[in-house]
């Protein structure tokens, strides 16, 4: 099942625009804020985070920033009756359980890992979840596997267990919710907050390619030569 096609109507100036823009600013050109908004269950963000995202990441880890949104094309309500919040999301209820769990994974790295490992921990708890025969149920097994604390991992299982999740999906459907433009493709990758059809398709392909050709030619790391 695909997960709908990119439908922005961003022309192809707007992208060189946007190249431009950064490239007159070496700070901010040399290190990149990516957002991956993405669902637990979608086949084509399973197939960004396995086959562009994580080989990519050690490449040019040093060059971005990387925010990981589980929600996608999901929505949200609060019950009129009990106000406990209700999640409808594209694959099921299954994919709602498995978006909650690794919106606690994420959250609990955030706050309980160091700092300078966190970014690391995050990719690879993604990547190892996304990677699993079962994406919706993979959170503990994964944290264990990639070494996080046991600590977080008991926080994990409480998030999880708990309102908590819910409280975190909320917030990653409003982060999406507030896209311009509006998500109409899983995964939808931003760069410094802004995408378009160009970078979308760019992202899907090659992401390695992408980022190296945004970094300084005297910075690039060995590998974009080949990217």
């Amino acid at each position: 099942m695909r997960c709908y096609l990119f439908t922005s109507s961003c022309s192809l100036a707007v992208f060189f625009a946007f190249l431009s823009l950064v490239a007159g600013d070496e700070q901010s050109y040399t290190v990149k804020d990516v957002g991956v908004y993405y669902e637990s269950l979608c086949p084509d963000s399973i197939r960004f985070i396995k086959n562009q995202l994580v080989p990519a990441y050690d490449t040019v880890k040093d060059h971005i920033r990387v925010t990981l949104v589980p929600y996608g094309k999901a929505s949200h309500k609060r019950n009129a009756k009990t106000g406990d919040w209700e999640f409808a999301c594209q694959h099921g209820p299954t994919e709602c359980q498995g978006n909650m769990a690794q919106a606690c994974a994420l959250h609990e790295i955030q706050n309980k890992e160091p700092a300078e490992k966190v970014q690391q921990l995050s990719v690879s708890l993604v990547g190892c979840v996304m990677s699993a025969r079962n994406p919706a149920s993979s959170v503990p097994q994964c944290a264990q596997s990639v070494g996080l604390s046991q600590e977080t991992k008991t926080s994990i299982d409480q998030c999880i267990s708990g309102s908590k999740s819910k409280e975190l999906l909320v917030v990653n459907g409003e982060k999406t919710e507030a896209l311009n433009p509006s998500l109409t493709f899983v995964p939808t990758i931003t760069i410094n907050g802004v995408t378009s059809k160009e970078i979308q398709n760019k992202a899907l392909s090659n992401f390695l390619k992408l980022i190296c050709d945004m970094i300084p030619q005297d910075s690039r790391p060995d590998k974009c030569s080949t990217a």
